[in-house]
């Protein structure tokens, strides 16, 4: 494949073998840092640490007492539970297993390595330019973002591999929007594959099953092909997809006797929108909110908990917790959507810098009820001790930052809104980028749109290459022109 623009440097096994050893040292430099003081033990950590230790102990995804978990998808414990049978768990405090969690750390590194040589055959696939392509591959190997990922106790470090090669075979399905070439049965594989790595994704991250609604509904509106073939496509997919995930379904379902995969929507809507909703319409403090919501929701569920254990039937804490908020939500949908629209405008924008932050002042092991990005913004540029290394990293990701925006923003006017307007009366390359961002960017909105609870920068991460991939298509443009 030619490149558009000149001759780039030519993707040699040596290229690509050069892109992982970066990459990696990259990766293992920030864990030098990021292991002092247990800074890889984040806010959602030690639910992982627990679940690895059940399933190391030999009881699966249940406490000892019995209790099932639901509230995590068994994929990370399952992933961190060999480490910990490994080094002979004794000592069952998350310290106690720093051993297990430092060697599961290394190989989340080593996976991570191999993120920036998906990305570069993603970004091919998606623009034809061999510029774009490796300018994201070198992106992602300096992007602190993913850096820091990969070095903590978080879903993060093994999922977004998965979540990438899902979202390379995924457009691999696709033709052009524009192409007239006839149709193959590649897109068969194709979508295999991708409902395949989408499945293991959501072992990891629940998340996926959302995803996998959203890739359905982008293939029957942007997919170039009869409907006949669209419905094909869509079915194939999503068999595939509930195929893979059922088992926990069903697991579930025998257990509580209701369907469900994972319950933490109810967990976030009672720790985070249902208080903050409470708290502005009886103008109470924010954390009176939580302790009353929270409190209704623990004697609800000691009061059903019997009722289900009556019928052999365990109850979810966290389905508890939905029942509790959603009437809440419901009853005033207009300050939920403005307080889950806020927090999606946080994920959005924030920082990874914000973590830097978290480290020197010490707040990393929790999250707090409510942030306001401009005071995260704030601490970032001026207010936290930072030493200078850092506070030139704060510097040079404002600038990435920018760049992006600009890209983003000028790429949506340029290659989305005109054409419309114009009613596709535009050079070929135009309609050509029309295509693919008309098929990247609802998958962009959409997983940004899912971060609406507690919004931070990491929750941007599985889809953070396609926005890079979107912007350099317009800077490209603008060097073209």
């Amino acid at each position: 494949m030619q490149a558009a623009n000149g001759t780039p440097p030519k993707a040699t096994p040596l290229y690509f073998i050069i892109l992982f050893v970066c990459a990696f040292l990259v990766r293992a430099l920030t864990f030098g840092y990021v292991q002092q003081e247990e800074r890889y033990k984040q806010p959602d950590s030690n639910d992982y640490h627990n679940g690895a230790l059940c399933i190391a102990y030999g009881f699966g995804m249940t406490f000892p007492n019995g209790e099932p978990i639901f509230w995590r998808v068994p994929g990370y414990s399952a992933y961190l539970a060999p480490f910990y049978a490994h080094y002979g768990i004794t000592d069952t405090s998350f310290s106690g297993a720093s051993d297990a969690q430092q060697a599961s750390i290394w190989m989340q590194i080593v996976l991570s390595a191999f993120l920036p040589l998906i990305l570069f055959f993603l970004a091919l696939l998606l623009t034809q330019s061999y510029w774009i392509a490796h300018i994201t591959a070198w992106l992602s190997v300096i992007h602190l973002g993913f850096a820091l990922a990969s070095t903590y106790i978080l879903t993060e470090g093994i999922a977004l591999v998965p979540f990438y090669l899902f979202l390379l075979f995924f457009y691999r399905s696709f033709r052009s929007f524009f192409e007239t070439k006839p149709a193959s049965n590649a897109w068969i594989k194709n979508i295999i594959a991708a409902a395949l790595f989408l499945v293991l994704h959501t072992w990891v991250r629940p998340m996926g099953q959302y995803i996998a609604v959203v890739a359905a509904l982008i293939l029957l509106l942007f997919a170039q092909d009869t409907f006949k073939r669209k419905a094909q496509k869509i079915a194939l997919f999503l068999c595939v997809f509930a195929s893979g995930i059922s088992p926990w379904y069903i697991r579930n379902y025998n257990l509580t006797g209701q369907w469900f995969f994972c319950p933490m929507f109810g967990t976030y809507l009672k720790s985070f929108t249902a208080p903050r909703i409470m708290s502005e319409i009886e103008d109470i403090e924010l954390i009176d909110a939580w302790k009353r919501i929270s409190m209704q929701a623990a004697m609800t569920f000691k009061t059903q908990k019997p009722l289900y254990e009556r019928d052999g039937l365990a109850l979810s804490p966290d389905m508890v917790c939905g029942s509790i908020s959603w009437p809440i939500v419901l009853a005033h949908p207009f300050l939920a959507l403005r307080d889950w629209m806020r927090e999606v405008i946080k994920t959005t924008v924030d920082l990874y810098s914000s973590q830097l932050v978290a480290f020197v002042r010490h707040t990393h092991h929790y999250d707090p009820l409510i942030e306001y990005i401009t005071e995260k913004w704030y601490d970032c540029v001026y207010d936290a001790p930072l030493s200078w290394p850092m506070r030139c990293i704060v510097f040079l990701e404002i600038i990435y930052a920018l760049l992006l925006w600009v890209g983003l923003i000028g790429g949506f006017i340029r290659f989305m809104l005109l054409p419309c307007i114009r009613r596709f009366n535009e050079p070929e390359m135009i309609n050509r980028l029309f295509g693919m961002w008309i098929k990247v960017a609802p998958m962009i909105a959409a997983t940004l749109f899912m971060t609406g609870g507690f919004g931070y920068a990491r929750l941007r991460l599985p889809i953070e290459g396609l926005m890079i991939i979107l912007s350099l298509s317009f800077w490209q443009y603008i060097r073209k022109k």
